[in-house]
C-alpha cells in the first residue's frame, strides 16, 4: 500500500522548542533533551559576530566572509552550551549518502584542522568527539540509539534526501555499533517546507516513485514545476530503517519563511550563512 505523506506526519510528533544562552538561540528537541546521555542542538542565525548579510551567527566555513568570524562563532556557541571546541568535527558535505565513521582522532578536523573526508553522515560510540553538520535549507537528521550508546548526525539536501541519507545513518550505526532500530530516537531538523520548496516535475515523481507516495509533491504554479515535502521523504526513509513511528520527531520549521531565525539559500543564494546541528554523547 502506498505511503501517505499528510498521515504519516500526523503520526510523528512534533518537537522542538526554542531556547537561548549567552544570546545564542538553538532550537532543541524535547524527547532528546529526556536523554541524559546527550548533549544536541540546531542554531539559528542569533548570537554571533558575523556582519550583514551574514548576520550573525554564521557557521558555514564555505561562505564569503572571513574565516576569523565562524570559527569566533564556533567558540561563542561553544561556550553558551558547554561545548568543547577543541572536540567538534564539522561534516564535509557533498550531497550524497556517504557515513564516516568517527572517534576521538577525528577532533579539530574541519575546523582547527584539515577538512574531513567527503561525506553526508557522521557516527560515533565516542564521547570524546562533537558531531557537526551545516545547513542552509537543507533538514538534518539526529540518531540516538540508547542501548547501544550510539549517535549518528546527517546533513540533508535534497539530493541526500533523495538517497535515503538518514536510512543509511541508521544502516551505519547497526552495522558499527550493533545498535537495533528499535532502540533508536530520531528527530528531523528543520527544513525548506512543502510550500516553499519548488522543483521540476520530473524530480517531484522521481521522489514520489522513490519513496512509494503519490502526495509527496503538490503541482506548482507554474507549468513543469511542483512542491516536495522533504519532511515526509524523511520519516518514511526512517521507518523504512525500522524506526518505530512513535521514536521520530519533527522539528516543523521553514527555513525559507522564518528569515528572522534561519538562513535559507534558497531565499538569498550566496548572500546567506549556515546553521551547525550538534550531537554529542556524554
Amino acid at each position: 500500500m502506498p505511503n501517505n505523506a499528510g498521515e504519516l506526519l500526523k503520526k510523528v510528533r512534533s518537537d522542538s522548542h526554542y531556547i537561548e544562552r549567552g544570546g545564542v538561540g538553538i532550537l532543541v528537541s524535547d524527547r532528546l533533551l529526556a536523554e541524559p546521555g546527550l548533549t544536541h542542538g540546531f542554531t539559528t542565525r542569533r548570537g554571533g559576530v558575523s556582519a550583514p548579510p551574514f548576520d550573525s551567527l554564521n557557521l558555514g566555513t564555505s561562505r564569503d566572509e572571513p574565516i576569523e568570524n565562524i570559527l569566533e562563532n564556533y567558540r561563542i556557541l561553544c561556550g553558551a552550551y558547554g561545548l568543547d571546541y577543541d572536540e567538534l568535527a564539522l561534516v564535509r558535505h557533498e550531497h550524497g549518502s556517504t557515513v564516516l565513521r568517527l572517534d576521538r582522532s577525528h577532533c579539530g578536523r574541519g575546523i582547527s584542522r584539515e577538512p574531513l573526508d567527503f561525506s553526508d553522515g557522521l557516527v560515533t560510540n565516542d564521547p570524546g568527539v562533537t558531531l557537526v553538520t551545516c545547513h542552509a535549507d537543507c533538514s538534518a537528521f539526529f540518531i540516538y540509539d540508547r542501548a547501544a550508546r550510539s549517535i549518528g548526525l546527517a546533513h540533508a539536501g535534497w539530493k541526500g534526501m533523495y538517497k535515503r541519507i538518514g536510512q543509511r545513518l541508521a544502516e551505519r550505526l547497526v552495522s558499527e555499533y550493533g545498535a537495533d532500530p528499535k532502540d533508536m530516537i530520531a528527530v528531523i531538523g528543520p527544513c525548506i517546507c512543502e510550500k516553499c520548496f519548488e522543483v521540476e516535475t520530473e524530480i517531484a515523481e522521481d521522489f514520489a516513485r522513490e519513496f512509494d507516495c503519490p502526495d509527496i509533491f503538490t503541482p506548482g504554479e507554474k507549468p513543469g514545476k511542483a512542491y516536495v515535502s522533504l519532511h515526509a521523504a524523511a520519516v518514511i526513509q526512517l521507518i523504512d530503517a525500522g524506526i518505530d513511528p512513535d521514536s521520530i520527531s519533527v522539528m516543523r520549521h521553514c527555513t525559507m519563511e522564518e528569515k528572522e531565525l534561519f538562513y535559507s539559500y534558497r531565499r538569498d543564494g550566496r548572500e546567506t550563512g549556515s546553521m551547525a546541528a550538534f550531537l554529542r554523547l556524554r
